[in-house]
């Protein structure tokens, strides 16, 4: 398959006594912990979608999967549900919730608001590395806000895609913008090669989308330009 990511407006998706009755007892014990109704519904939404997706291409009934997490809390179908190898990350924020979905790579991705480029700008010297940060400062500064932005979710589509979280350094890994072309460069103390990642990212409405995906050694000996990320709407289910 293509490396297919499904989106979902949150507000556009009604809750409901069988989409409710996807959720496993944990899962709906973490929906009723959000405080704001938007957060407990934001919640149902991602695991509804979630479950439904992944229960579909397995052929098994969404509520009979059952998940793991590694040392680090990343989820992962549990091997009684993986018959076939998947691989998976989801991300939400305000207004959108966005799941990347591959039987053949390790993927990653992220989203995030575009007005909140204040707030990302303002912590760019904690979360930026070196490099980074020189080549934000030295864009216009109408332009400074986006590239905010696109570095964010584009390191967290990757910190994601290696499943382990801030226990990666932010500072030691660093994007750069090239010919319209995303390249990583990894400090050799994360024991990664920044060249077998390809990365995308795109404006999405109000939102910026990010994503991450490994590529095999015979892809970039062959020369592959980009992996194809197919953008699919979710919205089959109804009660």
């Amino acid at each position: 398959m293509s490396t297919r990511l499904w989106w979902v407006r949150p507000e556009d998706f009604q809750a409901s006594p069988a989409a409710l009755a996807l959720l496993n007892t944990e899962e709906r014990q973490q929906q009723q912990r959000f405080i704001p109704p938007a957060k407990r519904h934001e919640y149902l939404v991602t695991r509804v979608l979630v479950r439904s997706v992944l229960g579909e291409m397995l052929g098994m009934p969404p509520e009979a999967l059952t998940f793991v997490r590694n040392e680090w809390g990343r989820p992962a179908l549990a091997p009684e549900s993986m018959q076939t190898p998947i691989q998976f990350n989801v991300s939400h924020t305000d207004g959108l919730v966005v799941f990347l979905v591959s039987t053949e790579s390790e993927v990653g991705v992220d989203t995030e608001l575009f007005s909140r480029a204040p707030k990302l700008l303002a912590l760019a010297p904690n979360v930026f590395a070196p490099q980074e940060l020189s080549e934000l400062a030295a864009l216009p500064i109408e332009d400074q806000a986006e590239r905010a932005v696109v570095l964010w979710t584009l390191k967290e589509s990757y910190i994601k895609a290696r499943g382990m979280g801030l226990a990666l350094p932010l500072d030691g890994f660093a994007f750069s913008f090239e010919a319209g072309r995303v390249s990583l460069k990894v400090e050799p103390t994360l024991q990664d090669d920044g060249g077998r990642w390809q990365f995308q990212w795109q404006r999405f409405g109000s939102h910026c989308i990010s994503t991450a995906i490994a590529t095999s050694n015979d892809q970039i000996q062959g020369g592959m330009e980009s992996v194809a990320v197919d953008y699919a709407e979710f919205c089959k289910f109804s009660d």
